[in-house]
């Protein structure tokens, strides 16, 4: 192997190395978001164990998930009008 393919390969590993270090371990922060979730959920009156309680910490998940898609542009498209003046 050639001294600028190992070089590149070397490169191309400390890449991946990094880009995986900062994945890292999210489970800390998903800890730390259902518990303000749970408070949040006892702080608007649902009590835990109940079915709304569980409607209430999914609605809270799918408001973090559409502003997740927004922030990361994720409703990316293209649309086409055409409008007739009558």
């Amino acid at each position: 192997m050639t001294p600028t393919k190992l070089g590149s390969m070397a490169l191309i590993c400390t890449l991946g190395l990094a880009l995986s270090a900062c994945a890292g371990d999210r489970s800390e922060e998903i800890a730390a978001q259902n518990e303000i979730d749970h408070q949040n959920c006892l702080e608007l009156g649902f009590e835990e164990g109940t079915e709304a309680y569980g409607n209430c910490r999914l609605k809270l998940r799918e408001i973090r998930a559409a502003e997740s898609r927004r922030d990361s542009g994720g409703n990316f498209g293209v649309g086409v009008g055409i409008g007739i003046g009558l």
